[in-house]
């Protein structure tokens, strides 16, 4: 509505301009196509920076091999390419974790609609740009206006090439500045003969096709084009944030302002003669200020439809004067011609026209009338025709016959005067109840009743006494006024009601939608959540993951059979992503109407109403495409979600299988290599070997035998805690029995360290699996013999912590990297050693972590004691034990 001060800065656009300029700038050199010089301009400008003293980076030049180009990148700083492998190849990628470590003043990065490496951050490196920008650095990068997402088909229909690289557009307009590159495409053909855009073989076959001239004639009207829009725009941001009131003559844009009365379609007509010959965006305006009926809304609904056929922007602006939110709507958008029907007066109209209104305060427009036929006096029989309002016109009447039967009660008890309030009561009732024509009427009708059944001479419209001429005829004056005034309230009331049901509506929409956590719940809620609000059948469609074809995956309400021709609609709707059936151009006799779900130029599915009793002015009321739209965020936000916990769980399987074969590769065939390498010899040289010689080789195919032993453990167990089949059997048992057997498996591994055992007395019973909890302790053990250094110290200390059981095992190696102690125990991490590491598969420490979890239990990595070294502390819940419940039930 109307804010009543033009002067007032738009929150809207202050907000807009304040993001822009809290993050870095983007600063975009746009050309019409590749050749024009972007590149080089923007190196020039680069230069042009360093001289004022400007911290400038080059992240990314590409001067496809032209001289010119290269030699402007000498004296500008460069970060180094990043090196990125893909398919069996190496390719050179922009670092962005090297530009953000940087962090220059402005950093250049070329290409802006180049798309990424896989297994780089992003796909994209516009999406590389937005980071750089959200970090607060300044980037200059250059595109060429082929590749702007809107301008996809259009570039396809003058070019005959689809460019499969396109940046939506919201990157433009994030840009803080964007400079035109222009050349003639003489010049740039020029260029092409040179061999400064292609080598010759390629420069003669893009001037017989995408170089054509009248190809790069259009590609230069389209870049102007662009410029000029954002031109606009940034005009209108100022004006708006500014608060400074339009119209600013700097580039033509109409507003045609349409109603229901019949006359919009050859507005819309001309107006779209109009904006074509001078080249001007245009807007189709209508004001709503609650007393349009039915018809004048069908009408409207087929004015508006006809309007976006023909390309313009369509708005429904609400308030009581139609005329100043016209004008508001028009500053606001720096409208510099108004286009309007010419209104006809009528003698009984108490008020200018809206046409009049608008051509004596629109002073700063240019205002062109479009003659149109004579319709005023069919809308007064058609409004008059119309079954509520004679219901309305009823109940003014029945309301004035209710206060003359008052009046005449009280007419010898009250003065005249008084008896007029009573009527004044019931014009307010009617303008509050029905409407301000209502309202007048029963003023009118009121005026006539009182004066004749009341005034003196009675009977008569004939007044004898001046005091009572001014009685009635300033009764009519409040009455009108109060009729008014009231009837506008009520109007504006249920105005504000019906949009604060709908945002409502559309907000609770959302939440549900929001808190879905997949597909299957989105489609759900939403039809329950449609359903509710609307009580019409619907059904979504979906293409079959099997063989495509569309099958209803959710449902709501009682179902509906459908037809082929409803099964045509729904392809078609899949196929080109528009609405059809009801309320469309396309089969509009179904009695069902289907929206596309479609974001960002992909359609998942079709939403299904049946809507054989809703008329088209009730459809657009609902804004279905708001729920339309919100749903296929929601689709596409738990389809990208799903996607990439799809890809994360490929990625670590991927993992975890590399990994696994390297610890097969490594911990089965070294056994396996050593025990044949002893056995052979054995058997070949068995005659030939000294006694002391044939020990060693048999204690070496026993120790490789029990190290592939541990190894195959270690696999049995992890996949038996990987799959929950890990059976539990608690007993009591002593911490001490339990160290006592790990130090006797473990002896050999220990022979070369010095154990020190640090336990506290009196500990109490464990209650676990005594042979999970040995196993553990014995790969904790083997871990630290393994790292420990000759002759060192391996220490192992035990207390108790409260309801704990605390153990560590620490050892004097190298120590375990603070980065690195929460990975210790994942599957087959080895320190970044992979299959060449000398300690083994990187299963232990996993498999410890899982049976110490299994017993409610943790297990974490420190640093060794006075910093030397590393300790694995494994925290067990103690338990009481019966024993030392009944001896505390002794002692008590």
């Amino acid at each position: 509505m109307n804010q009543g001060d033009p002067n007032r800065p738009n929150p809207d656009a202050l907000l807009k301009t304040q993001e822009r300029e809290s993050a870095g700038g983007l600063k975009i050199f746009l050309g019409a196509a590749p050749g024009v010089g972007k590149t080089y301009q923007m190196l020039q400008a680069a230069h042009e920076l360093k001289r004022q003293g400007v911290d400038v980076v080059v992240g990314v030049a590409e001067t496809h091999g032209r001289a010119d180009t290269l030699s402007l990148c000498e004296g500008l700083e460069q970060l180094s390419a990043k090196e990125v492998e893909y398919a069996g190849k190496q390719f050179r990628e922009f670092d962005v974790d090297a530009a953000l470590k940087r962090k220059p003043d402005v950093l250049l990065v070329d290409e802006l609609a180049h798309r990424n490496i896989p297994g780089t951050r992003h796909p994209r490196r516009y999406q590389d740009i937005e980071e750089l920008l959200d970090q607060g650095i300044t980037v200059w990068t250059a595109i060429n206006i082929q590749h702007l997402e809107s301008l996809s088909d259009v570039v396809a229909s003058i070019t005959g090439v689809r460019m499969r690289e396109t940046v939506p557009d919201s990157v433009l307009e994030r840009a803080r500045d964007i400079v035109l590159v222009d050349l003639t495409p003489s010049e740039l053909l020029e260029r092409l003969r040179q061999g400064k855009v292609y080598v010759p073989e390629q420069a003669r076959a893009a001037m017989d096709g995408y170089f054509s001239p009248s190809n790069l004639s259009a590609l230069r009207e389209l870049a102007v084009q662009a410029i000029a829009e954002r031109l606009d725009s940034d005009v209108r941001e100022t004006m708006q944030s500014r608060g400074i009131e339009g119209p600013w003559h700097i580039r033509s844009r109409m507003l045609v302002a349409v109603d229901g009365s019949g006359q919009g379609e050859t507005l819309v007509r001309a107006a779209r003669r109009l904006a074509e010959r001078r080249k001007a965006p245009w807007t189709v305006a209508t004001v709503d200020n609650g007393r349009a009926g039915a018809d004048e809304r069908q009408r409207l609904e087929k004015v508006f439809d006809l309007a976006t056929r023909l390309g313009a922007e369509v708005r429904t602006l609400r308030g009581y004067d139609v005329a100043g939110e016209i004008l508001a709507f028009a500053r606001e958008q720096n409208v510099t011609t108004l286009i309007l029907g010419r209104s006809h007066n009528r003698w009984w109209h108490l008020r200018k026209s809206t046409s009049r209104a608008l051509l004596k305060d629109a002073e700063a427009f240019e205002v062109t009338f479009i003659p149109v036929p004579r319709k005023q006096r069919r809308r007064v029989v058609e409004r008059f025709g119309k079954r509520s309002y004679w219901k309305d016109y009823t109940w003014a009447f029945i309301s004035v016959v209710a206060a003359t039967v008052i009046s005449a009660g009280f007419d010898k008890f009250l003065p005249l005067g008084n008896l007029s309030l009573i009527y004044l009561t019931s014009v307010l009732w009617v303008a509050s109840r029905t409407g301000i024509r209502p309202a007048l009427f029963t003023a009118a009708l009121s005026f006539l009743t009182y004066n004749f059944f009341f005034t003196v001479p009675r009977m008569s419209f004939q007044i004898a006494e001046t005091d009572v001429l001014l009685t009635v005829v300033f009764f009519l004056i409040i009455a009108v006024i109060g009729g008014n005034l009231a009837g506008r309230l009520r109007d504006q009331v249920q105005m504000l009601r019906g949009s604060n049901d709908l945002a409502e509506a559309h907000l609770q929409f959302t939440r549900r939608l929001a808190s879905a956590p997949d597909i299957t719940t989105v489609r759900i809620e939403a039809v329950d959540a449609i359903y509710a609000q609307l009580r019409i059948p619907l059904v979504i469609f979906q293409p079959s993951s099997e063989n495509g074809d569309l099958e209803i995956v959710t449902r709501g309400g009682p179902a509906q059979p459908l037809d082929d021709k409803a099964y045509s609609a729904i392809d078609w709707a899949m196929r080109n992503g528009k609405p059809c059936g009801a309320f469309s151009d396309t089969l509009n006799r179904l009695p069902w109407r289907f929206e596309p779900i479609e974001v960002e130029g992909e359609v998942y599915g079709v939403l299904g109403l049946r809507v054989d009793d809703m008329t088209p002015e009730r459809y657009r009321g609902l804004a279905i495409n708001v729920y339309v739209h919100q749903l296929g965020l929601a689709w596409f936000r738990t389809r990208l979600a799903a996607n990439l916990s799809e890809s994360r769980v490929a990625e670590e399987t991927e993992r975890l299988r590399s990994a696994l074969l390297s610890s097969i590769s490594h911990d089965l065939r070294t056994p396996l290599s050593s025990m044949i390498g002893s056995a052979s010899t054995l058997k070949s040289m068995f005659d030939r070997l000294s006694d002391e010689d044939r020990d060693s080789l048999l204690d070496s195919v026993l120790g490789e035998g029990e190290r592939l032993d541990r190894y195959i453990r270690n696999l049995l167990d992890m996949t038996k805690l990987g799959h929950g089949t890990l059976k539990i059997d608690r007993d009591w048992i002593a911490f001490t029995d339990i160290l006592s057997s790990a130090l006797r498996r473990t002896r050999n591994l220990m022979s070369k360290v010095r154990v020190e055992r640090e336990v506290e007395e009196d500990l109490p019973l464990l209650f676990v699996h005594p042979a999970l909890i040995e196993q553990a302790l014995v790969n904790v053990l083997e871990n630290a013999a393994k790292f420990a250094p000759d002759n060192s110290t391996l220490s192992i200390r035990a207390h108790r912590k409260e309801n704990e059981l605390i153990i560590a095992i620490s050892d004097e190696g190298p120590g375990i990297p603070e980065d690195q102690r929460s990975q210790v125990f994942d599957m087959f991490f080895t320190g970044g050693e992979g299959d060449r590491g000398p300690h083994g598969s990187g299963l232990g420490l996993a498999i410890c972590h899982g049976m110490v979890a299994a017993h409610g239990g943790r297990i974490q990595a420190l640093a060794g004691p006075n910093g030397i070294g590393a300790t694995i502390e494994v925290a067990l819940p103690l338990i009481e034990s019966p024993e030392q419940e009944s001896n505390r039930e002794l002692s008590e």
